[in-house]
């Protein structure tokens, strides 16, 4: 009796959670990350000027729509400074420009760091995240 229990207590959680395929998150190609686009739309939105320098990224998406960035960011600055959505952008597949969703982030000089931005749902996939410097 007590080995069903127990069988039955432990196999549960393990078919309990199937994830939905449409929001399971793809890394995407990015061929474009080192490429200086020309897109006309949308030239007012920028990085706001920091030192923050992005150092690589790579893009996820999934079927629903989310996109999602991983990046490594550097503060460049000689002192600690506080970066946040507004110092990062991604030109979108459209050529629009978009601000991630909000955060911050406080660094020291010469700090590094890897973190998730997210970008909402949007059809169109991101090609290119770009700070200011």
């Amino acid at each position: 009796m007590k080995f069903w229990l127990l069988f039955a207590v432990v196999s549960v959680p393990a078919f309990a959670y199937e994830p939905d395929p449409e929001q399971v998150l793809r890394f995407e190609p990015s061929p474009l990350q080192n490429v200086q686009l020309s897109c006309e739309r949308d030239k007012n939105i920028v990085p706001k000027r920091s030192e923050l320098q992005l150092d690589n990224y790579a893009l996820l998406a999934a079927d629903n729509g989310e996109r999602v960035a991983i990046v490594t960011l550097t503060n460049s600055a000689g002192g600690q400074r506080i970066y946040n959505q507004d110092h990062i952008v991604a030109v979108m597949a459209d050529c629009t420009r978009i601000f991630p969703q909000e955060f911050e982030i406080r660094l020291a000089p010469r700090q590094q760091t890897t973190l998730q931005l997210h970008f909402g749902r949007t059809l169109q996939p991101v090609l290119q995240l770009i700070s200011s410097q």
